[in-house]
């Protein structure tokens, strides 16, 4: 399948774009009414749910090595705590205070982000959903993936694992859980997506299917944002329509980046980004909250400014973690199948 082998060697741009969306998105720049850029500013966070299909499409390959299950953890939590834990502590130390949090509500948020258990456990606060995501998710990609490698009939198997994991969210409606758990179908769908494919490709076929899918998608999500606006959050139509149109915003994007191959020294930065995702997202979300919460910044170059360095301390701390971490062990930073 032509789409499997673009998103296998072109993961990293994308999720390159996929960040900057994310930073896009986060930042207030007053481009409300703007047309087609104020529409991709308040639907950016459709990049974070590019980056929720590209870490199930990853994590199938990472499992797809022969490994225990021990070293497929092993491998996940060295690419994942070096650079986590360090933020994590600085973010506590630095934004508690600012926060003014009692005793009870400081030890809840310290140990919830700690733990990467502070969304789902509600704590006072909490980096983003995100963190408690990538927990669920590292859990339940191995049955997944065994399910998937196992079964009789794998299409049938991940259908029907798309579809649970779908119901899932009926558990959280109306609740801000909802967030979190809306992802799980997409995260099913990478990795289902990773799968190799049997028989003839239809490639004809598979265009349709994807442009039907994106223009369903985007025609719901339309319809939610400005006609039925109660259903954005209680029940998750601001997510659920990425389950149509993500993957075909990744694999053009795939297309594309092969058709312009001859030019990938270009793509260059973007496959950095893509590399230091995670990184940037985490302090992406520190200077989001900083910027809103604390600063209650309302000038759009105060955003923009914030947004750029958030990009850039992402990308330095990715950098020089893999520099320590090659200096101390002699190998390589892991490279992040996960964000």
């Amino acid at each position: 399948m032509q789409q499997r082998k673009d998103l296998t060697a072109w993961r990293d741009p994308i999720k390159g774009i996929a960040i900057l969306w994310v930073c896009f998105f986060h930042a207030r720049l007053g481009l409300a009414g703007v047309p087609v850029v104020g529409a991709l500013h308040q639907v950016g966070y459709l990049g974070a749910d590019m980056l929720v299909f590209l870490s199930g499409f990853g994590l199938y390959h990472s499992l797809n090595r022969p490994q225990s299950l021990r070293d497929y953890y092993a491998r996940r939590l060295k690419r994942l705590l070096p650079s986590y834990l360090p933020i994590c502590i600085l973010w506590s130390i630095i934004m508690i205070p600012m926060l003014n949090l009692s005793t009870v509500q400081a030890i809840r948020t310290v140990f919830g982000n700690l733990t990467m258990l502070g969304f789902m456990a509600e704590t006072p606060r909490y980096i983003n959903w995100y963190i408690s995501f990538l927990l669920i998710s590292l859990l339940i990609a191995p049955i997944v993936h065994s399910v998937l490698s196992n079964a009789h009939k794998p299409r049938l198997a991940w259908a029907l694992m798309v579809l649970g994991a779908g119901l899932i969210g009926l558990c959280y409606v109306a609740h801000n859980q909802l967030i979190l758990y809306s992802r799980l179908p997409l995260f099913v769908l990478g990795m289902g997506f990773a799968m190799p494919t049997k028989g003839k490709e239809h490639p004809k076929m598979s265009f349709i299917l994807y442009v039907l899918g994106f223009a369903a998608g985007a025609v719901m999500l339309w319809l939610c944002l400005n006609r039925y606006t109660e259903l954005l959050m209680d029940y998750g139509m601001y997510w659920y329509p990425g389950l149509l149109m993500i993957p075909p915003i990744c694999a053009a994007l795939g297309w594309l980046f092969r058709k312009l191959s001859a030019i990938s020294f270009l793509f260059a930065p973007l496959r950095l980004l893509g590399k230091a995702s995670f990184e940037i997202f985490l302090y992406n979300t520190w200077f989001e909250l900083y910027c809103k919460e604390v600063a209650q910044f309302t000038e759009p170059k105060d955003y923009l400014l914030w947004m750029v360095l958030s990009i850039i301390a992402g990308v330095l701390t990715h950098l020089g973690i893999g520099w320590v971490t090659k200096t101390v062990t002699g190998k390589a930073h892991p490279e992040a199948s996960h964000t």
